[in-house]
């Protein structure tokens, strides 16, 4: 992100105050936590919101951060639950409306978790893209029906009278960074170089290419300009809240990584959406608002870039850990160790999200198998710490104890009852992720910690600081400066910004 960027994003990094040194101050660094940080003040362990995805310790069934079992938060057209109320906290959102009962705050964003995790306990609608169905839309937690704007939005079928009608068949973009278009390591299905299928049924189908395009940003602005316009936000003589997720980067990110052609032109789409978007809010409120840019998490260049580059220090020749074999292997260790049949030590754990959020322990089966809890545990922790890859294998007691900073970041991603029994800490640069292409996040090293931020308004002077400040910080400090009372125990601080009485040309 450059300040030489001809739109959104570049404006903002000329005009705005820029914190040069914002990180994320958890150590699980994964969508769902980190929008809950940016939207409660509080880190992700204390707000109940450890990973995307957890097995719950209990029942030892997968559940999503975000998941619900009231009937009534099925998301519409679909068969998922989805509500706020997993997290633990109110977010700042809700302390608006709890200051000014007229505020009305929405939210909108390509992802379900980030929609949910930024609007709040009790926002007027929170809307997402569902690439199951094909559309934007919410749950049953926040209305009963989406509003007409959202549906004419959508259209009949998004991608023949909706949004997604405007779509080309394929996505093309230039040449650009420094490595080639079709580069190893980056995803196959939606071809590595341009053009990429898109609003066809080649690839993944036409919800799954347009989710992982940059054209999910373009209607994610899109939506927000008719929220924006239909909800009538900014016009009542009150304070209103619009949270809004651009995903696309994450999305591109995965399947090709920093310094690709794709990620650069996904950049450069939402420099020029934002920058729309920001003329939009110029016209309307005279310039009377405050927008804030960051985001939720960083990324890792391609293991293969890495290589390329001569940058790549995990162990392993490639940096990419098969998660599949790694559990397989604990599975197979647990039954020698603790002489227990393998089919058992594959039921006595969980190893889903081993190398990410942990390996869980089905405590009732181990006391079945005549085994503890703790010697399970000291098995995994010994058997991945002879890994050449593993940094550290954390267990709950090492992390609830811990006085390092390593130690502080895990802390303020746990949650009990959701964390792995053993969390893996991998070397630097290795990637355990779902597929062997593409790239992920979710280390607690600086490339997943870095994020932007960026605070912009008509009295917020432009400039900079290499201040160390924590995505935990932005909720109080736009609190402090709107006036809007929040609670006690926050983790983050409220940042001084330097004020300006007008910028008005």
């Amino acid at each position: 992100m450059s300040a030489d960027m001809p739109g959104g994003l570049g404006r903002l990094m000329r005009d705005g105050f820029v914190y040069t040194n914002a990180t994320l101050d958890h150590a699980l660094t994964a969508t769902c936590p980190g929008h809950v940080a940016i939207s409660t003040g509080v880190n992700p362990g204390k707000a109940g919101i450890t990973y995307n995805s957890f097995i719950d310790h209990q029942t030892m069934k997968l559940r999503y951060c975000l998941d619900d079992s009231d009937p009534a938060t099925t998301v519409f057209g679909d068969s998922e639950r989805r509500s706020p109320k997993n997290i633990t906290v109110t977010t700042l959102g809700d302390w608006l409306q709890e200051t000014s009962p007229r505020s009305r705050v929405f939210s909108v964003s390509g992802k379900d978790r980030a929609a949910i995790a930024m609007a709040g306990k009790k926002p007027d609608g929170a809307f997402w893209f569902n690439d199951n169905t094909g559309e934007f839309t919410t749950s049953g937690y926040y209305m009963s029906a989406l509003p007409s704007y959202v549906r004419e939005f959508n259209g009949a079928d998004f991608f023949t009278d909706g949004f997604g009608g405007t779509l080309p068949p394929v996505w093309r973009h230039a040449q650009s960074g420094p490595r080639t278009d079709d580069y190893s390591g980056e995803m196959q299905l939606l071809e590595r170089k341009s053009p990429h299928p898109l609003n066809t049924d080649q690839g993944g189908g036409k919800p799954s290419n347009f989710y992982q395009s940059p054209f999910l940003d373009l209607a994610t602005a899109g939506l927000a300009k008719l929220i924006i316009e239909e909800e009538e936000l900014g016009q009542r003589g009150v304070t209103d809240l619009l949270a809004i997720g651009f995903s696309a980067t994450d999305t591109v990110g995965h399947s090709y990584g920093p310094f690709s052609s794709e990620a650069a032109d996904a950049l450069m789409m939402l420099d020029d959406a934002l920058g729309k978007l920001i003329l939009m809010l110029d016209e309307q409120f005279d310039r009377d608002y405050v927008l804030v840019l960051t985001a939720d998490h960083g990324v890792m260049p391609l293991p293969e870039y890495l290589v390329e580059k001569g940058e790549m220090t995990c162990p392993t020749q490639s940096g990419r850990i098969d998660r599949f074999a790694l559990g397989f292997r604990i599975q197979w260790h647990l039954s020698w160790d603790l002489n227990i049949t393998f089919g058992d030590s594959g039921d006595l754990v969980d190893t889903s999200f081993v190398g990410l959020a942990g390996v869980v322990v089905d405590e009732r089966y181990a006391k079945e198998l005549g085994v503890t809890v703790e010697e399970v545990v000291a098995s995994i922790e010994a058997f991945l710490e002879e890994e050449p890859y593993v940094e550290e294998a954390w267990t709950a007691e090492e992390i609830l104890l811990g006085e390092t900073p390593m130690a502080r970041l895990y802390q303020n991603s746990h949650v009990p009852g959701q964390s792995g029994h053993v969390i893996t800490q991998l070397k630097p640069t290795c990637l355990v992720w779902f597929f062997d292409e593409g790239t992920s996040h979710g280390s607690p090293y600086i490339y997943d910690r870095h994020i932007p931020m960026v605070f912009y308004g008509s009295e917020i002077a432009p400039g900079s600081s290499a201040a160390e400040v924590h995505s935990v910080d932005i909720a109080p400090t736009l609190s402090g400066m709107l006036g809007i009372k929040s609670p006690a125990g926050l983790d983050g601080q409220v940042l001084e910004l330097p004020r300006s009485i007008s910028r008005h040309n």
